[in-house]
């Protein structure tokens, strides 16, 4: 269920103990978007009980370094409070930048929100999705929506 507080560059969804953040800008480029985007996102992270978040990055189709650096920031704040964060939806140039970047070495990266919420990165400790040794599965989808997709 989206949160009742509206925000103009988050939409918020919980699924249990995941939280599903959603930007909403298409091109994130200047510092001031940028840092309205942090304080969107942890003003959403400490209201939130969840213990894994969901950075939906669908929407996104240009996006600077900067973010880049915010994302691992969060990334760090997080794990910092045994919560974590798990990058989704990235597509086109957004997606060759977290290929670059080399962020799926780090963090989960998922193609889809909906792989996300089945990673086992997002579920209970003892479920037994992802890579054999116990470490999450991590694709980027380069490409633009699948068939089917919107």
């Amino acid at each position: 269920m989206p949160d009742a507080t509206p925000d103009a560059m988050l939409d918020r969804e919980q699924h249990g103990h995941v939280e599903v953040l959603t930007v909403r800008e298409t091109e994130i480029v200047r510092a001031e978007v940028i840092e309205r985007l942090g304080r969107s996102i942890r003003e959403a992270i400490e209201k939130s009980d969840a213990i894994c978040f969901v950075l939906d990055l669908s929407a996104v189709r240009f996006m600077t370094s900067g973010v880049l650096g915010l994302i691992i920031h969060l990334r760090a704040q997080l794990s910092g409070h045994d919560r974590i964060l798990v990058l989704a939806g990235a597509v086109g140039d957004v997606a060759r930048v977290l290929e670059c970047a080399r962020l799926a070495e780090v963090m989960p990266v998922c193609a889809t929100v909906e792989e996300a919420l089945r990673h086992h990165a997002c579920l209970p400790a003892g479920n037994s999705q992802g890579k054999a040794d116990g470490s999450p599965k991590n694709t980027i989808r380069k490409e633009g929506p699948r068939h089917g997709e919107v």
